[in-house]
């Protein structure tokens, strides 16, 4: 039986290309979560819009819009737009860190106010027509904000909580926090996803045996720096052969897509190097082969050197 896997949200990573050409070389994902659309009812958006932003979805796709607000009002309106669309699940996002979001209290900047967390629940509830995923993480500044939150989820008819165990201070910095995670898990009603430096399926198997009724994972940044995690986690292994063949295969869609959406060269080959940060972490003497990357200012010597990568470079997933 396959795991429920979801892919995680990552703002200007995983967009529909990215979702499209992953489903179609390595599959493996239950689930697929949008970057967050901004729900507010100062920015009403109209179907027709919501439409053109999902159409290029391959149909394959079990897609989960997420919004991003503090205001029940326009969660509720792009909510069940998307539920008439067809979207049966919405994610809340509470978990987003940085600050140009958190200062506005939204994403994990709402996390120390659960009175308001709790009001924009009450006031969705009674007119949502889809069911309500929640993505969260420990707190904005310090682990124990979660505590309080805990109570008052377990009082919503919430489908799941997906949790990061790291505060958005720490943003992606250091280790998860799976101790704390292992509090507070026993406290929580609804089923739990996991999320948070998953590289290995032997993470997984230890997760699910501390916690065998966990529902499942999200994978962000492990999609990118070991793309064969899905298939690991279900039991499918490659040739180092076969591996390197998929994993060139996803890049150099993303490459040809991206180059050909870029207006200018020092637009394209800034977003092949943030791609890279991660990329370049698959591979031994990883991080020799991003610093020469980050120093290359011409598409064409950064194609070669992306070339000779995949044709001489060690795979450490």
């Amino acid at each position: 039986m396959e795991k429920h896997l979801q892919l995680a949200p990552m703002q200007a990573m995983t967009d529909i290309f990215f979702m499209n050409s992953y489903h179609q070389i390595f599959g493996g994902f239950t689930e697929m979560m949008a970057p967050y659309l901004l729900a507010s009812s100062n920015s009403p958006i109209k179907v027709q819009n919501l439409q053109k932003y999902f159409s290029k979805l391959n149909p394959g796709i079990k897609l989960i819009p997420q919004l991003l607000s503090n205001d029940a009002t326009g969660f509720l309106h792009y909510a069940n737009l998307l539920y008439d669309l067809g979207f049966d699940k919405i994610n809340w996002n509470l978990g987003c860190p940085f600050p140009f979001v958190t200062k506005k209290k939204r994403g994990a900047g709402l996390l120390p106010y659960p009175d308001k967390i709790q009001e924009v629940l009450d006031n969705i509830f009674p007119e949502l027509k889809a069911k309500l995923s929640i993505k969260v993480r420990l707190g904005l500044n310090h682990s124990d904000e979660i505590r309080p939150l805990i109570d008052t989820f377990n009082n919503y008819p919430i489908d799941e909580l997906i949790i990061h165990p790291r505060t958005a201070l720490q943003k992606y910095e250091g280790k998860a926090d799976r101790e704390a995670f292992a509090e507070i898990f026993p406290k929580i009603k609804m089923p739990v996803i996991y999320n948070g430096d998953i590289l290995r399926k032997e993470q997984v198997i230890e997760t699910e045996t501390d916690h065998p009724t966990i529902k499942g994972f999200m994978i962000g940044r492990g999609a990118f720096i070991n793309p064969f995690i899905t298939n690991q986690i279900n039991g499918i292994e490659f040739t180092e052969q076969e591996k390197i063949n998929k994993y060139s295969q996803l890049y150099w869609e993303l490459h040809q897509h991206y180059k050909g959406k870029t207006k200018n060269d020092e637009g394209f080959l800034s977003r092949m190097k943030e791609l890279w940060k991660y990329f370049a972490q698959s591979f031994e003497k990883g991080d020799t082969y991003l610093f020469a990357l980050k120093t290359i200012n011409q598409i064409n010597v950064f194609e070669d050197s992306v070339k000779r990568i995949f044709e001489t470079g060690k795979l450490v997933y």
